[in-house]
């Protein structure tokens, strides 16, 4: 008796596969809305998909419509009950049933894991678990993918990389097209930033290009995030500024002092200017009409110090007219903040 029991225990343990293997598929719920689709400029429409589950919250994602097997195209008033589609990864295959009512769908979906995949992924992430699996099918990391990058160096990068990567597009092109613009050995954090912020291959030999030289990751980014272009940067090398940084370039593009205000600028006279004093001028609205309305009083060749100082307190060409008026002449840029700290007062009591 006890040997029958120990064989039946044996056939039993052989018989169950292990507790991932029983959860093979997930199901839940889904919508999307057809009047949200949108091109990339690849001719494909793609929508958004929001995908619900008891264990595990919700889940969105994009995908292309021709991918839906049994969708396909479909107008914005989309309309049709028992509606049946799939999408089909090498992760395995989203079964999706529902229907549309006017171009809003909703229904059940099913989850079913590709097994050659699970098999061949455990080889390098044993503890792989079901809800792994489908969130790599539909963002589509495939094995090809994954080979890609490991060609790439990419060897054994975590499943939330690999989705990152996929997700934001970046892919062993990518990582090549970096590598000849001279960004070797980046990790997936930075080229998922510079994929986020459009700094791209071409990006970057365009900034190169311009003389400012190879910029790091991070500055190459704060470029992109402030709209700092290569043609901005060789517009400033032709003005005179050769030995630029980047954050000297991103401060002028906060401010807005762009290569033409510099010009105008220098048209005045101002020619060199510290990037430091064109910043100023910008910062407290040191203008080309303020420069010009100053010289038609009598104040030329006024230094950037006390251009600055005279707007900071408020020195205009108006006051500095009023002023003129109640008999105080030829005042110097000194005298004239000092009595427009001091003596305003006075002065609309004269007036």
């Amino acid at each position: 008796m006890t040997n029958l029991l120990l064989w039946l225990s044996f056939v039993a343990a052989v018989a169950l596969p292990p507790a991932a293997e029983q959860q093979s598929t997930l199901d839940g719920t889904w919508r999307a809305r057809l009047q949200d689709s949108w091109n990339r400029g690849d001719g494909r429409q793609w929508i958004s998909m929001q995908l619900e589950q008891d264990s595990d919250g919700s889940r969105g994602f994009s995908v292309a419509m021709d991918e839906l097997d049994g969708l396909g195209a479909r107008s914005d008033s989309y309309t049709a009950s028992n509606v049946r589609f799939s999408l089909r990864r090498d992760a395995g295959t989203v079964d999706f049933k529902g229907s549309f009512s006017d171009g809003r769908g909703a229904g059940l979906w099913q989850f079913r894991p590709n097994a050659e995949f699970v098999t061949t992924l455990r080889k390098t992430y044993p503890d792989l678990m079901p809800e792994q699996v489908f969130k790599l099918a539909i963002h589509d990391v495939s094995r090809n993918f994954i080979a890609s990058m490991n060609k790439e160096g990419y060897v054994q990068p975590s499943l939330d990389e690999l989705t990152k990567m996929r997700i934001h597009g970046v892919d062993a092109a990518y990582v090549q097209g970096l590598r000849k613009a001279g960004y070797n050995n980046l990790s997936v954090g930075e080229l998922v930033k510079t994929r986020i912020h459009g700094a791209t291959p071409s990006f970057a030999q365009e900034v190169s290009a311009a003389g400012i030289g190879k910029v790091s990751v991070d500055d190459m980014v704060k470029m992109r995030i402030h709209g700092v272009t290569p043609e901005m940067v060789r517009e400033l090398r032709q003005l005179g500024y050769n030995d630029l940084r980047v954050d000297d370039v991103v401060k002028l593009k906060i401010h807005g002092a762009t290569p033409a205000f510099i010009r105008e600028m220098q048209g005045l006279g101002y020619k060199d200017l510290p990037l430091g004093d064109v910043v100023r001028m910008r910062i407290h609205g040191v203008n080309a009409d303020y420069v010009k309305e100053l010289r038609d009083l009598g104040y030329s060749n006024v230094p950037v110090s006390d251009l600055v100082r005279m707007k900071i307190h408020g020195v205009t060409p108006q006051f500095i007219k009023d002023v003129n008026a109640a008999g105080f002449k030829n005042m110097s840029a000194d005298d004239l903040v000092d009595f427009s700290i001091h003596g305003r007062r006075w002065l609309k009591k004269r007036a």
